[in-house]
Parts: structure tokens; sequence; C-alpha cells
């Protein structure tokens, strides 16, 4: 199941100051006008002032920090790294810049390498509550959930009326099993902010984990209700069609889940499962292999796919593959003796 998470980008907005350097007050001239563009998602116009900063001044690191900040509002993860490591490179204290890049590392799951970079940050600002939510974030899909909760615990205590905290706190516990608990810090973000889609999808997923799948589908309604196009939630509307046995709604709802984002592993788990149910396991076959290729942490993924082997005559393989998923805890071990024993 999807639970959509986001981590926002810190950057300073600058005044013009009155100076007497005329390329100080140029290059703060071309920052203002690029940082007004980006607010207006004119990304080519932002850039274009950005450069004029730099070019006066090459290490004019919030015009370089911004540049970083353009690439990654259009998805150019690599672009925006190099960015923030040029604005690094000229000041090696600026702290938005590393909190930037941590969030480009997270979009290409080079987690470590983000968590380097929020621990510097922390190191700084030790106060501050976005920090240690994306610290959070980061040891979420690094499956270390007591270590994500604990970030969470710690930016709750720096902001406690921020509603994406108590969700993302609430979705880690839970992976963690601790359904009640989860269910309490979301509907307390419901409280905060009645129109957050991501907690009515969270509380889809537990009403999902107790097969409560009426109750989930009210809730991923809700959900839509306020993001219609939202991928993760139209992925778990499918989930529920299926479970409830209707398999031409789940397919609509996946195939648009995929168009929204076609690198959504869960959703190919799922369509995966649609053509398991409908009898086409060579087709179930290839969805679960190429969901696997994108995460191989999508729940269940192990076990589908090796169910799909075994009733396509091909056992061998199914133990196989379990036995690999077993050594990295990727499944239980009663599901392994189900199949293979």
């Amino acid at each position: 199941m999807n639970i959509y998470t986001s981590a926002s980008l810190i950057f300073l907005a600058f005044l013009l100051l009155a100076c007497g350097n005329d390329d100080i007050t140029q290059k703060q001239r071309f920052l203002i006008r690029g940082n007004n563009a980006l607010a207006e998602q004119n990304y080519r116009e932002a850039i274009r002032f950005y450069r004029e900063a730099v070019i006066i001044d090459s290490c004019y690191t919030p015009a370089v920090n911004n540049m970083g900040v353009v690439y990654y509002e259009q998805k150019q993860y690599a672009k925006a790294i190099v960015a923030y490591d040029n604005a690094i490179a000229c000041d090696r204290e600026y702290v938005d810049a590393y909190i930037n890049r941590s969030n480009a590392f997270y979009e290409l799951k080079e987690y470590y390498r983000a968590l380097d970079d929020l621990s510097f940050a922390q190191s700084q600002v030790p106060d501050s509550a976005q920090v240690y939510f994306m610290q959070g974030l980061v040891y979420a899909k690094l499956r270390q959930y007591n270590k994500a909760q604990n970030s969470f615990n710690e930016a709750l205590k720096r902001d406690s009326a921020n509603a994406e905290i108590w969700i993302n706190r609430g979705s880690v516990k839970y992976y963690k099993g601790n359904l009640f608990s989860a269910e309490e810090d979301l509907k307390y973000a419901l409280k905060l902010d009645p129109f957050e889609g991501n907690a009515y999808n969270a509380l889809a997923l537990i009403e999902i984990e107790r097969r409560n799948y009426n109750k989930a589908l009210n809730l991923i309604e809700q959900a839509l209700g306020h993001e219609s196009n939202q991928p993760y939630y139209l992925n778990n509307r499918g989930y529920v069609y299926l479970q409830l046995e209707q398999p031409d709604r789940a397919k609509v709802d996946i195939d648009k889940s995929i168009v929204y984002d076609p690198n959504n592993a869960w959703a190919y788990r799922n369509k995966g499962l649609y053509y398991y149910k409908t009898g086409d396991l060579k087709e179930a076959i290839r969805l679960y292999q190429q969901a696997l290729r994108l995460d191989k942490y999508a729940d269940d993924i192990y076990w589908y796919l090796a169910q799909a082997y075994r009733d396509a005559g091909e056992g061998g393989k199914a133990c196989k593959l379990l036995t690999e998923a077993l050594k990295e805890g990727l499944v239980e071990q009663q599901k392994y003796d189900e199949l293979c024993l």
C-alpha cells in the first residue's frame, strides 16, 4: 500500500538592501527577480535571473542554491545536486543547501547521503522541526521505523500543530503494526487539518489491514475528494476493489495511477494481482517482476510472485525466490513453509 509523504524545500527569500556597491545591489535584484519567477513556476526565467546574479558573483550562494531548487521542482534531481554542491563549495556552512540537497538525495533513493546532510543541518539548527521531520522520512524509507518514530517525536516537540508530522508518525506506527496508536495520530491530524487527504488514505490502510474493505473504500473516497488524481489514492482504491471482487473497477483505478506515476511499484504489484485473479499468470508474473525491480520492499511482492510461479508450474523458481527473500527478512517464515515445505 502507498502512503504519500512529502519533504518540503527550504530556501531563503532575500530583501533588496540599500547598498553603495553596484554589484551587490545588482546581484540582489537578480536574486529577487529569480525568486519571484520561481514562485510563479516560471522556471526558465528563474534560471536566467539566477545566472545573471552568478555572473556578477560566481559564489553568490543564495542564487546558486536556488538554481538547485528550480531543478528540483522540475524533478531534475541530479542537476539540483550539482547546484547544491556548488553552493556548499562556496560556503561550507550554508545550511539551506545541505537541507535542499538532502531532499534531492531522498528522491534519488540515496538515503544515507541524505542522512549525512541532515546530520550536518541538525548540528547547525538543532531546534528545526523541519530537519527532524525530513530525517524521519528518510528512516521510514530505510524501514528503520523506531528511528523514524523518534525523529517524528522530536519534530512534534518543536511543531505540534503540524498535521503532516502527525500523519507521518501515524504512518510509521501503521508499518510497525500499532494500528490503534496510528489511528489516534491520524485522527488528530484531521482535527488540525480536515482537508488532509493523506490522513484519510492512511486511515484507509488501517481498515484494509483489519479487512474492513467497505470502510476503507469510504475513507479513500474522502481522500480522493481532496485530490482526485493522486496516484497513491487511486492505486489503493484499486486494491480495495480487488478485495471486493470488483476487478473491472480496480483495473481502471490502477491504470490511472500508473499514468500519473509510472514508477510506483505498488501499482504494478496491484495490476499483477488483477491479472492473477483473472487467470492471466504470464502477465501477472511480468508485472510482479516489474514491481520488484522498482522496489523490493513493496508489500508482499515476493510472496505474490512466488505464488504466480508455483501456479505456472515453476515451483523451483518460486522457492528459490522465497529463500532469497527470507534471508533479507522480506517474507515471513510461515509463508515460505506454506509454499516450499
